[in-house]
């Protein structure tokens, strides 16, 4: 079963002579493990995308099934309780880390679990552990002040991925870093989405971070206008 599957999913503000067509139609299923880039320019709708399937922009038209679970169908469906969705089943990666400045790394992974009602002894040996396989065992205690951008990026990884979500969406994840460090970044997201078996997107604007990926979306003026899977590439 696919993690996310997304038909026709459409979003508009304003209308008549005011109407802006911010994303129209995007049809597309991602499948476990899988890694997927939205590549496109600022203002060409990638963010609402993201924003859309991440129940943070209530969609015009359209379906979104995650996970099994039908999420959008032509809006939120009555009765939809967001914040579990969002909480049990989507892990966010944003441009800025937005780590907790006065809680050390673990205790910023740790807060992800306990939020979904994990125990606190629980959630730091959970969290101890995720910290180690992404090579941060040495900064289980250090403030956010302490890390470098890199460690800070992968801390924000861990918090996501806290959870075990079925679907990652990360938001310019390496507009902060420099190349040498954006690109580890982009590896360890392809090394976790295979061995979580997790459904990762990851919106950017540069062409450089998206070796590697199983595909890429090109998104312009708010439509999927080209799709890439393994170098190659077909009009959509």
């Amino acid at each position: 079963m696919d993690a996310l599957q997304i038909e026709k999913l459409t979003k508009i503000y304003g209308s008549g002579d005011t109407e802006v067509v911010a994303l129209s139609d995007a049809t597309f299923d991602v499948a476990p493990g899988e890694l997927v880039a939205i590549l496109g320019p600022s203002g060409s709708g990638k963010t609402t995308l993201l924003t859309t399937i991440g129940l943070v922009t209530e969609p015009t038209r359209g379906r979104v099934v995650l996970d099994g679970e039908l999420i959008v169908d032509h809006g939120w469906p009555a009765g939809l309780d967001l914040k579990r969705v969002r909480r049990e089943k989507l892990g966010f990666i944003f441009q800025a880390h937005n780590l907790i400045p006065f809680l050390t790394t673990v205790e910023n992974v740790m807060i992800a679990l306990e939020n979904n009602g994990v125990a606190a002894k629980e959630a730091r040996e959970r969290s101890v552990e995720l910290l180690r396989s992404l090579g941060l065992g040495h900064r289980l205690d250090h403030y956010p002040a302490l890390l470098s951008g890199g460690e800070s990026q992968r801390t924000a990884i861990a918090r996501a991925l806290a959870n075990r979500p079925r679907v990652i969406l990360a938001d310019e994840p390496t507009a902060a870093l420099d190349t040498e460090n954006g690109k580890n970044v982009m590896r360890l997201l392809k090394k976790l989405a295979v061995e979580n078996h997790s459904a990762i997107l990851v919106v950017t604007h540069d062409q450089r971070m998206v070796e590697g990926f199983d595909r890429i979306f090109e998104v312009s003026d708010g439509r999927i206008v080209n799709e890439r899977r393994n170098g190659i590439s077909a009009d959509a």
